[in-house]
């Protein structure tokens, strides 16, 4: 017997429900981020304004240092602060969906690994540039290629994580492969 009659058992099964639930992740996610797009400009300033609050306590708690001081014409260190958490919260969410859509691409055992990368940052270039369309018809909000571009530089590290994550399952799965063959063979050979 070759190893991959002896390693067959449900494989396509599992395949299968592996993909449907990675769709579903995606779809997930997407509306996850739609939702956040769908949020006026004061709700969504005031989510990010949250996250400053507490950061600004941490720092202010570590170093006795007040951020929301002046430091050039009518700029605080907290303006830079908020800007920076906005952009890096679009960097996670394309950097989850990155990951979402590049485990569903592994799936697909023929497709060459550069299709797969190239596709999943297209899918998550393609969504930011309907995201930021969205948003120019959302109170408040605005759209910006510029934020599409930030959110592909998170799809694109979304993607150096899954190409990490699909080494390190790649290398259990056939260590687990290579146990179940000689676990195999021994039997073979006692039965003899």
């Amino acid at each position: 017997m070759n190893r991959k009659n002896i390693l067959k058992d449900h494989s396509h099964t599992w395949l299968i429900i592996g993909r449907i639930l990675l769709i579903i992740m995606i779809i997930g996610w997407m509306h996850v981020i739609f939702n956040f797009s769908a949020q006026n400009g004061a709700n969504s300033h005031a989510a990010s304004d949250q996250v400053v609050n507490y950061v600004q306590k941490i720092v202010y708690l570590m170093t006795d240092k007040d951020i929301s001081v002046k430091f050039a014409v009518g700029t605080t260190y907290r303006q830079y602060l908020e800007f920076a958490i906005r952009k890096c919260a679009h960097m996670f969410i394309y950097f989850i969906l990155s990951i979402n859509v590049m485990l569903f691409l592994f799936t697909f055992q023929k497709m060459n690994m550069f299709l797969r990368m190239f596709l999943s940052v297209l899918t998550c270039f393609l969504y930011a540039c309907t995201d930021e369309f969205h948003q120019r018809f959302v109170m408040g909000r605005g759209s910006s290629f510029r934020d599409v571009l930030i959110d592909t530089s998170g799809a694109v590290f979304g993607l150096l994580a899954a190409l990490l994550i699909f080494c390190v399952i790649y290398t259990i799965y056939h260590r687990h492969l290579d146990h179940k063959m000689e676990r195999y063979n021994r039997k073979i050979r006692a039965d003899e």
